[in-house]
């Protein structure tokens, strides 16, 4: 990534708050998704070589990225992980997040790794349509649930199994 594609890449980020939960506040999945891209291209300008950001540009225009790193698996197991994908909003549809999970696939595989893994909002259909039909495969499912601050305790004997 260019360092003059760094602001066109933070701005699209904004973007990574499609399929979030509707319970989670808004303004602090905006702050953690901007963050995270910042610390993506600020580790890539940092020469750290365990990660890559690529971009999608047309023209002069930035129209998406893909941010790629080397994670370790709970199995301990060595993966690749996207982190983040973006596609312009008025770039939908064109091939572009095909085309850059492509790449961050085949960067993966030059660094001899044999997993890539992501995750997204369970809303974000979009992206698990893309997903689905790159052949990617749903792993992991996580649950969560509101819970009242004066939520009554249940004795052994009352809890279900």
């Amino acid at each position: 990534m260019a360092e003059r594609d760094r602001g066109a890449v933070v701005a699209l980020a904004d973007r990574l708050t499609t399929g979030v939960a509707q319970w989670r506040s808004p303004d602090l999945v905006l702050c953690a998704v901007r963050s995270w891209v910042a610390a993506d291209v600020d580790g890539m300008r940092d020469g750290k070589d365990r990660m890559m950001v690529f971009v999608a540009a047309v023209g002069d225009q930035v129209v998406g990225f893909v941010a790629v790193a080397e994670d370790e698996h709970w199995t301990g197991e060595r993966d690749a992980y996207i982190g983040e994908l973006v596609v312009h909003p008025g770039s939908e549809r064109r091939g572009i997040a095909t085309q850059l999970v492509r790449t961050a696939e085949h960067w993966a595989a030059t660094r001899g790794l044999r997993r890539i893994r992501l995750s997204t909002g369970a809303a974000n259909t979009p992206a698990l349509r893309v997903y689905d039909a790159l052949g990617y495969q749903r792993e992991d499912i996580t649950l969560s649930r509101s819970i009242a601050a004066a939520a009554d305790p249940i004795r052994p004997d009352d809890a279900a199994d």
